[in-house]
């Protein structure tokens, strides 16, 4: 997988408008420092949310229906997969507790990759309703 192209330009333009919308908004004398400030805070969390999504870069793999494997570390899953058209929510913990909460978009991965990490989650998912 490697980052998601559209969720960083999102990103992006949503973290601009929000400055913009700063910028524009009326302000006394006084609050221009809190301007500056809440501009300078802004610009720090939008750096850093763009850092977590440029990590997010590494081999995904589905190691049982119990398991996934991310970045050398196995997650167990905590909810059921929630599937989009061009998306799949991935909610895991590993062995030390830390929790995972991972979009993976279909532009994070060849169309090959996505197909097959389609085919076989929904083909799994099919046998355990067929169970019930």
């Amino acid at each position: 997988m490697r980052p998601s192209r559209r969720a960083r330009q999102f990103h992006g333009m949503v973290l601009s408008g929000a400055m913009a919308f700063v910028v524009l908004m009326p302000a006394h004398e006084n609050a221009l420092i809190l301007k500056l400030m809440l501009l300078a805070l802004m610009g720090w969390e939008g750096w850093r949310n763009d850092r977590r999504l440029a990590r997010r870069r590494g081999w995904l793999q589905r190691e049982s229906a119990q398991s996934w494997r991310w970045q050398g570390v196995s997650w167990q899953p905590q909810q059921p997969l929630l599937w989009l058209p061009a998306a799949v929510l991935l909610v895991g913990k590993n062995a030390q507790g830390e929790r995972l909460r991972m979009w993976v978009r279909q532009d994070n991965m060849q169309p090959v990759e996505w197909r097959a990490l389609r085919a076989c989650c929904l083909r799994e998912s099919a046998a355990v309703n067929a169970l019930d």
